[in-house]
């Protein structure tokens, strides 16, 4: 008889240790995703990086006036329809022209093929990163990607 209470004893503890490391290697790995989420920035909503865009030239912009800045967020349309974010009113402005996103912990253009084109330092882009001091032209509107509060 005590030997039965031996080895029951001995898979309690087995048990109890085989439990410990179970649990040891899901925090390992939900530890492991976090990290990684962190990284790419898409914790907290996607946080973002609190850049700007300042109008440097609005030509035709609409309501915009020289030294205007407007919040990306973590995402911003621009475009001639009323339900963009950024509205500039041109003809020569596309209805959905390009869109800034957050993604992968960097601000990211994307033309939505636009009619006229979207540049990024003179150079028209289909889909490119920014930087702070870059220069977008859409139409006549010319931007700057400020990264100040």
């Amino acid at each position: 008889m005590r030997f039965d209470l031996l080895d029951l004893s001995f898979f309690g503890i087995l048990l109890k240790i085989v439990l410990i490391v179970i649990i040891y290697i899901i925090i390992v790995q939900a530890l492991k995703i976090m990290s990684r989420d962190v990284k790419r920035g898409s914790l907290a909503g996607g946080k973002n990086l609190g850049w700007k865009l300042r109008i440097v030239y609005p030509g035709d912009g609409g309501n915009f006036v020289e030294g205007d800045s407007v919040p990306i967020g973590n995402k911003l349309t621009i475009g001639r329809n009323k339900f963009n974010q950024m509205v500039l009113p041109s003809p020569s402005v596309s209805n959905y022209h390009a869109k800034i996103y957050f993604e992968d912990g960097r601000y990211m253009l994307e033309d939505l093929n636009s009619t006229n084109g979207t540049f990024i330092n003179g150079i028209v882009v289909d889909k490119k990163s920014l930087q702070p001091g870059d220069e977008i032209s859409i139409s006549q509107t010319v931007l700057t990607v400020t990264d100040d509060e």
